[in-house]
């Protein structure tokens, strides 16, 4: 991964710059680019970027790699996205997969996206593993494809991603992409997908739990 981002840096500056200075000239004057980086907490966590420390270097990423950061910000908050997915950083890995796959121009950008998102997913990402996951299920050739993809949804739902769940949930509730409907399915993956808006963080839908281990069960033999 990090020969990649050393061989072609240019392509990732291309479009993403170029995105963000789109939006710019797009701007109806709503809004005016403005420094980001102006607090003394972004001084020394700069420092400990520069310094080779991923997590601030993502941290500073993300948030210099905005349309409302200057151009320079903007760049600089790449270089940072871009040393912290070298080292490995799920979470910048995700970023960058998924910026350049929504921007992607053609097959060889369009790979590279693909390369991040499956990194960053194999890294336990759940965001990751819910946009790849979905991806590959929409691409799926083969049965094998489709259980390797929904079987990435399924881990990021139990993780926590609202939005694997929801995915689930209209799988099948729908019998989408072949899958037979199954409403005790799909009202276990709905009842995750509000989990995190419930205080007590637990599945209420005893029924629907059952399914699931029953189902999960299937699956394992």
């Amino acid at each position: 991964m990090s020969t990649i981002l050393a061989k072609f840096p240019s392509i990732f500056f291309l479009v993403f710059i170029v995105f963000f200075a789109a939006i710019a000239s797009a701007n109806d004057g709503s809004f005016n680019l403005k420094k980001c980086s102006n607090t003394l907490s972004d001084s020394i966590i700069e420092r400990k970027a520069l310094k080779g420390d991923i997590e601030a270097q993502y941290f500073l990423g993300k948030k210099y790699f905005s349309p409302s950061c200057s151009s320079s910000e903007q760049e600089k908050g790449l270089r940072f996205l871009m040393k912290a997915s070298q080292g490995q950083h799920s979470g910048a890995l995700y970023v960058l997969g998924y910026m350049l796959f929504e921007t992607a121009q053609n097959d060889q950008e369009l790979n590279y996206a693909l390369e991040h998102l499956k990194k960053s997913s194999q890294l336990g990402y759940p965001p990751a593993k819910t946009y790849f996951g979905s991806i590959l299920l929409h691409n799926a050739q083969t049965e094998g494809e489709k259980i390797y993809a929904l079987e990435l949804l399924r881990s990021a739902a139990l993780a926590g991603d609202n939005d694997a769940a929801s995915t689930l949930h209209h799988i099948y509730v729908s019998g989408l992409y072949n899958e037979p409907k199954n409403l005790c399915m799909a009202s276990y993956w709905l009842d995750i997908s509000k989990k995190k808006n419930r205080s007590d963080g637990v599945v209420s839908n005893t029924k629907a739990a059952d399914c699931f281990v029953e189902n999960e069960l299937k699956i394992s033999k």
